[in-house]
């Protein structure tokens, strides 16, 4: 009976006796006591795991925050830098979203390129049916004699309003059959630019030194003078010299350094230097 111990269990009925070896007493307790381990290694692993998820939810909600206030930041950004587009005349391409390269372009150039576009040519006239005469050499309607022609004829009904293409003043306007533009208005945009339309109905700036502005109702057009139908001749001159206008009514702030290349008889360079010095004139009267 060394390695056997005894079991007693007791009841109303009376007690029962049982016997066991003392190895299968050890084998018991050893797998008693392997439960009881497991179960307070489990319960101190998952109070670990709460633990750890705890700060896991705090991290992330910390992080929503951060990424909730970059997005409001971006916000702000985007919508500054659409009001500024928006001043100097910027349209991104594409729907272009990347801030970076968006800011980077909103610097000096482009605000001298917004100031010359202000005061210089550009953009259409006049909401024409067509080109009937382009600038260049060509065949004369009238004469019936190869000439040169100055400047674009756009068709267009009677008195389809005309808009200047920059700020400027008013330098002529009235009759001038004898050249044979019939009513003409001609404006000084200063730099040695000026613009001629030609064949108007009617004009809206009769005034001589009257200042106007980009985009202003300057004239309508019509048929006088040596026309034979109604259009609008539109000339655009540097120092006298006639240039293409198509060159002008095609320029804006996407393709703003072509004209260089394709106007290379204008001092370009000393133009983009007073503009830098009319700006910086402004900032310091701010």
């Amino acid at each position: 009976m060394k390695n056997k111990f005894t079991i007693t269990i007791s009841d109303i009925r009376g007690s029962r006796h049982y016997t066991l070896n003392q190895i299968i007493k050890k084998v018991i307790m050893y797998i008693f006591l392997s439960i009881f381990f497991l179960i307070v290694s489990g319960a101190i692993y998952i109070a670990f795991l709460n633990n750890e998820v705890e700060e896991l939810v705090g991290k992330k909600d910390g992080l929503q925050r951060d990424l909730d206030e970059q997005i409001a930041y971006y916000q702000v950004i985007q919508n500054k830098i659409e009001d500024i587009e928006t001043i100097i005349g910027i349209t991104p391409e594409d729907n272009n979203t990347n801030y970076d390269t968006r800011l980077e372009s909103i610097n000096l150039t482009t605000i001298q390129q917004s100031i010359l576009l202000q005061l210089l040519p550009n953009g259409e006239v006049i909401n024409h049916k067509g080109i009937s005469a382009g600038f260049g050499t060509r065949d004369h309607p009238i004469y019936e004699r190869t000439e040169f022609h100055r400047g674009i004829d756009f068709r267009a009904p009677l008195k389809t309003p005309i808009y200047a293409p920059a700020a400027g003043i008013v330098e002529f306007a009235g009759m001038q059959d004898s050249s044979g533009y019939g009513s003409l208005v001609i404006i000084n945009h200063g730099f040695g630019f000026r613009t001629y339309y030609a064949h108007l109905d009617s004009t809206m700036v009769t005034k001589y030194g009257k200042f106007v502005k980009k985009g202003e109702h300057i004239a309508n057009s019509g048929n006088t003078g040596l026309s034979t139908g109604p259009h609008l001749h539109y000339e655009v001159r540097f120092l006298g010299r006639p240039l293409n206008p198509m060159n002008f009514i095609n320029w804006n702030n996407n393709n703003f350094s072509e004209i260089f290349e394709k106007e290379k008889s204008v001092q370009w360079e000393s133009l983009l230097e007073m503009a830098s010095m009319l700006l910086t004139s402004r900032q310091n009267q701010q």
